[in-house]
């Protein structure tokens, strides 16, 4: 066990001395030392209600071989040595004495679990303030730092009766009643009319904030704006058929013509305002989703979640992605800004303010909940301080596309634009509200299917709306982004082209990188995530001044050899002065022949493979796939080699067919135990949010007792008539070389010394692109292509 800490702040021994009291954990003899021992230990009971309740707990802890707590303060110690205190700590902190930890040896166990600790012994009250105040802000094996565990136990419970922020070692701390909190439903009025029947499109928002609003005290808020909130259409037959030939095109773009014009702004009446009311018409019966809101409610914080257009309870059709879905987020911004109007009901025209709102707003969430973040950012939206945007969508093309190739993300085959609006079309579960739009959705969903053109893949003015990144000029909020270098459903380009084009705006910024795949990070155990969200929001919505933007690291990255570690560096990639770019010429890395014919389809479909079966196979050394494939390999490596950035490649090649798909992948060649691929369950339900609240599981991404071969490291795919770009076509002549240049999927990656770099060129990927009948038969000149890796 590793618990890895970025977000502890070290003040001076008076701030120390001062949050301890502001917290009631120092009394009035705080200067004589063994009373202040003797008040402070019982304190760290909370569930004890009584003096001698505190006592029997005392009785419990062992301080040495021979006495407990309860014994040792009696006999009114005056010096506490460090492995007795640490003794103390470590099962104060919920290790178990004699089973996790050696009762004679807790600094050693301290220093392998990365636990910060006091260099000497404690003699004077102001050693014990010191080791006092560290201890408290020290993660525990429940993943929450100390004072977090204590608040979970009760220890804040009296500050219910009159909550407020309170403020120690730069967090907010859990001094709200979670379960006093207002649940309420309003629909904000837009400037959209998406399905088109002359009226605004009224957009529901649930809300929930803390009672105490509700006389005076205003607040920050939270919003996640979720497609999912209410609901699906899950149905099998939305999807299409992957197994379409490819297209030979014949047409070609320019950049001016695949560019998006927005369209005029709309001239909409107003709905009429008939009066107002600070209460709520409709209660907010549907949970939240996302455990970092929950947590954050016990600190004062409002939580907003929105469907937005085309959702049930809302007006409007989806888009997947388009500048409507932006507008839709935005509005719920500025209604909490006081920049808009909401209705107490749809009809009577009562409007309510979000009078409660400090006139902060961060956003949160994952995939489709952290895409539509970044698209809010990228409209300079004011009020919106921050987003905590995870696994997200920076550019919907780089989602369903690739380089003029139609793909699937994360192998969900016949996936596209038109199946996610249907899928996020929940007003089709409402039949009454259904029936009147019925019509105009399926005609809309229509032209959602023509536009996305999955007949040629290429990019265009309909794609370029989806783009985010080239709105990002426009962004003032701070930005934390959060990606899985495994994601192969929002792939990780998404997240580095993205950071790539922050870099040189005038915003705070943070980037975390995990070796997982399509996942949230607030409850690994081995990062102190929601320790280092706290730090942030609290800066950021709070306007405490705890000096987030620069304590915490600019890139945290997860490694992939040694378990439960995480790397700190300035920036990634070309940004990173550590690594530089190698070029490799093909001929060094053991081609063993030139061509290849792509039988990949009939040999998916003879061994009856699905997307996960063939990505396992393709990678193999001895696969099934290998006469559909090149494989070139690098000399086993004698030192680590860490790949870092966006590897590429350049090939010189031929094909016998006027149209054909190539995809490339790096993979990691020699038998290893590697990390699972999911997050690892270590307790069901051990990750408490709040006293007396909810709960979530504590993860960790833990190596696979299983021993694998190889391991995917980054991929790429391309139509190979698109040798310029993804809107321009080229005709190929059969058996004429070309030249085509292809970025991979970016990385951080080592292969250790004593396993292999290995190349894997092929044709059509049957879990990530169409699968064409046609084979096709690939030769490729070697003197003249090259691998070209950022590494260090």
């Amino acid at each position: 066990m590793k618990l890895n800490q970025f977000a502890r702040l070290t003040p001076d021994l008076e701030t120390q001395r001062q949050e301890l009291a502001a917290i009631g954990l120092l009394g009035q003899s705080k200067n004589d030392f063994t009373r202040c021992l003797q008040i402070v230990y019982p304190k760290l009971f909370p569930e004890a209600y009584s003096p001698a309740a505190q006592q029997q707990a005392l009785a419990t802890v062992a301080v040495n071989e021979e006495q407990d707590l309860k014994q040792w303060l009696q006999t009114n110690p005056t010096r506490m040595t460090q492995v007795e205190f640490y003794t103390v700590a470590l099962q104060l902190l919920g290790f178990e004495a004699d089973t996790t930890v050696d009762l004679a040896e807790p600094i050693a166990f301290m220093e392998q679990v990365k636990l910060p600790h006091l260099d000497r012994d404690i003699e004077t009250t102001n050693d014990f303030v010191e080791a006092i105040y560290l201890l408290l802000n020290t993660r525990t094996p429940k993943l929450v730092n100390y004072l977090d565990d204590l608040a979970n136990r009760g220890f804040f419970k009296h500050f219910h009766k009159k909550p407020n922020f309170l403020i120690f070692n730069g967090k907010v701390q859990q001094t709200f009643n979670p379960d006093e909190v207002l649940r309420e439903v309003v629909w904000i009025e837009s400037d959209l009319d998406t399905d088109h029947d002359g009226k605004r499109d009224l957009l529901e928002a649930t809300i929930f904030r803390p009672a105490v609003t509700g006389v005076g005290l205003k607040v920050p808020a939270l919003f996640t704006a979720n497609p999912y909130f209410h609901g699906t259409n899950d149905q099998p037959d939305l999807t299409h058929d992957a197994q379409s030939g490819l297209t030979v095109k014949t047409t070609s773009h320019t950049r001016e013509e695949v560019t998006y014009t927005p369209d005029a702004p709309l001239d909409l009446p107003h709905q009429e305002v008939t009066g107002s009311s600070q209460r709520a018409e409709v209660y907010g019966d549907e949970n939240g989703i996302y455990s970092l809101n929950d947590y954050f409610m016990a600190r004062g914080f409002a939580v907003v979640y929105s469907g937005g257009v085309g959702t049930r309870g809302s007006d409007g059709f989806r888009s997947t992605g388009g500048v409507d879905e932006t507008a839709s987020a935005v509005a719920v911004i500025e209604w909490l800004t006081g920049q808009r109007e909401a209705f107490t009901n749809r009809t009577d025209g009562i409007t309510i303010d979000a009078w409660w709102c400090n006139g902060s707003v961060a956003m949160t969430g994952k995939s489709y909940l952290g895409t539509l973040a970044i698209a809010a950012a990228t409209s300079g939206v004011k009020g919106l301080k921050t987003i905590i945007s995870e696994a997200a969508i920076s550019s919907w093309y780089d989602y369903y596309r690739e380089n003029g190739l139609v793909v699937a993300p994360g192998g969900f085959q016949g996936e596209d634009a038109d199946v996610l609006a249907e899928e996020t079309f929940s007003r089709q579960k409402q039949g009454g509200d259904y029936l009147k739009v019925k019509a105009a959705w399926q005609k809309h969903l229509a032209a959602i299917t023509a536009n996305q053109d999955r007949e040629t893949g290429d990019y265009s003015a309909w794609w370029d709306e989806r783009n985010y990144r080239n709105n990002l000029s426009h962004i003032t909020a701070d930005i934390v982004s959060v990606h899985g270098l495994n994601d192969w459903n929002v792939k990780p380009k998404n997240v580095i082209k993205f950071w790539e084009g922050i870099q040189n705006l005038p915003v705070a910024k943070k980037l975390f990188l995990h070796q997982g795949q399509h996942v949230y990070l607030n409850n690994i155990l081995s990062l102190d995530f929601t320790d280092m969200m706290n730090l942030w929001l609290t800066h950021e919505l709070l306007g405490v001044d705890n000096h987030a933007e620069t304590l915490l690291p600019d890139v945290t990255i997860q490694d992939n050899v040694t378990a439960e570690t995480w790397h700190t560096v300035t920036n990634f990639g070309e940004n990173n002065p550590a690594v530089t770019t190698q070029p490799i010429p093909l001929t060094q890395l053991n081609p063993s022949a030139d061509h290849f014919t792509d039988h990949a389809k009939a040999t998916y479909i003879a061994n009856h493979d699905d997307p996960d079966r063939f990505e396992a196979a393709i990678i193999q050394p001895d696969s099934d796939y290998a006469e559909s494939r090149l494989l070139l390999t690098q000399p086993t490596a004698t030192t680590d080699l860490t790949l870092e950035g966006t590897p590429s490649i350049d090939l010189h090649l031929s094909i016998d067919q006027p149209t054909g798909i190539l995809s490339v992948r790096l993979v990691d060649l020699g038998p290893a135990n590697r990390f699972n691929p999911t997050p690892t369950v270590l307790e069901r339900n051990g990750y408490q949010l709040a006293y007396d609240f909810k709960t979530d599981n504590r993860l960790e991404f833990t190596p696979s007792k299983t021993m694998t071969a190889a391991k995917l490291i980054s991929f790429g795919h391309i139509n190979l008539q698109n040798q310029q770009s993804s809107y321009q076509s080229s005709v190929i002549e059969p058996g004429v070389a070309f030249d085509i240049h292809l970025e991979l999927q970016p990385t951080h990656y080592t292969i250790p010394a004593g396993r292999q770099l290995g190349l894997i060129i092929h044709g059509a990927d049957m879990a990530q692109t169409i699968q064409p009948d046609q084979p096709v038969t690939y030769t490729i000149d070697w003197t003249k292509s090259q691998l070209n890796l950022p590494h260090y």
